[in-house]
């Protein structure tokens, strides 16, 4: 069975230093042992993902931690530089064939050109960035992502978006967990602003995803009602099964879900084990509780897949045992199975829901289909 996971930081994981060609088996990381390589998504069948761009405000990340890195910023010239620094990297990896764009997007990344005003896409990529591999022979096929622009921090003006869709970008999501000049976050409050309208106007002018993880309850309500392109939920899990959440705004209430169900969009279902379970280490019975909750909340079953954010800030430990990587999603699917899930409907959560979602949308994977 093949996999299409909603949301993974490659380019961010590659920043950090990892080498993305590696056995993860061979990596350890300052927080613990790793998940996502180029060869275990591949060993896991991972085939499609939504691939992030992602940048954070230097000093602190959600879980109260000193961060810096080239993905971090003070000023939003700083975001954009650094979100086309994350671009440069998936255009390379896009180059020597260790992955490939969707179809509608890998025609619209250029190489640099020295006549364009963008210089901090023209700069070699830094020592610890370096880690993009020559070849991917071994990794056919290539997986293939369509890029997600995460937070929206890098987007000075609602002009930048033509910036960012000209290397690839199809989906945007207004704001991050602290909010944006654009939107509340899940852990600051506040609604979308004014200029965060005119950003989701052009957004649709360009015919762009919405990804809804991340904001406010108030920001996301104001996303439904103005935005009029499909929407989505890459990487966020039931509010209703994490009572004692630290941010509740950071999972969907019922509400939510069945908003986003009636809107034909998608909930993908994320592997963060605190994302999945109250104060204690989560197991993989916990992913399919999430599962069937959706499911149960919103009476159909074409609008829920994968998002599992694999290792993306936390640790191969911090997944629901009995899952460490992409090669371990199988069992996930045996779970599913024993919870009364039908082949057709595993099938569709692994990858059918989403490759749908994305053919509704005007955005098909296969270039063959209309």
């Amino acid at each position: 069975m093949y996999w299409f996971d909603g949301h993974l930081d490659l380019a961010y994981l590659a920043q950090r230093g990892r080498d993305m060609r590696a056995n993860p088996r061979a990596i350890r990381e300052e927080t613990g042992p790793v998940a996502v390589t180029f060869p275990a998504l591949a060993q896991g069948r991972i085939r499609r993902a939504i691939a992030s761009v992602f940048v954070q405000p230097r000093g602190g990340d959600s879980q109260d931690q000193a961060v810096d890195g080239p993905w971090c910023y003070d000023t939003p010239a700083e975001a954009f530089a650094a979100s086309l620094a994350q671009l440069e990297i998936y255009r390379r990896w896009h180059a020597d064939g260790t992955l490939r764009f969707a179809p509608g997007a890998h025609g619209t990344v250029p190489e640099p050109s020295a006549d364009r005003p963008d210089a901090a896409s023209r700069q070699p990529l830094r020592k610890q960035n370096d880690v993009v591999p020559s070849r991917s022979g071994d990794l056919e096929p290539p997986l293939e992502v369509m890029l997600l622009l995460e937070g929206a921090a890098g987007v000075r003006s609602p002009e930048d978006l033509h910036t960012f869709y000209s290397r690839g970008v199809r989906i945007l999501a207004l704001s991050w967990v602290g909010g944006t000049s654009w939107a509340g976050g899940d852990q600051s409050g506040g609604d979308v602003t004014p200029a965060g309208r005119r950003l989701l106007a052009q957004a649709d002018q360009l015919a762009m995803v919405h990804d809804v993880s991340h904001l406010s309850e108030a920001a996301f309500w104001k996303v439904m009602e103005c935005a009029g392109r499909p929407k989505i939920a890459s990487h966020s899990n039931c509010r209703a099964l994490l009572t004692a959440a630290r941010h509740p705004e950071r999972h969907l209430s019922d509400q939510q879900i069945r908003a986003l169900a009636d809107a034909g969009g998608m909930i993908g279902i994320n592997l963060y084990s605190h994302f999945l379970a109250n104060r204690r280490p989560a197991q993989v019975a916990d992913v399919v509780r999430h599962v069937c909750h959706v499911l149960d909340t919103t009476g159909r079953d074409d609008g829920i897949g994968l998002g599992s954010d694999m290792d993306g800030g936390f640790s191969a430990d911090e997944l629901p045992a009995p899952i460490r990587g992409p090669a371990d999603l199988a069992r996930l699917g045996e779970a599913l199975h024993r919870a009364g899930l039908s082949d057709r409907q595993i099938e569709g959560f692994a990858f059918g829901n989403w490759e749908r979602f994305f053919r509704r949308a005007g955005m098909p994977w296969d270039e063959q289909e209309d």
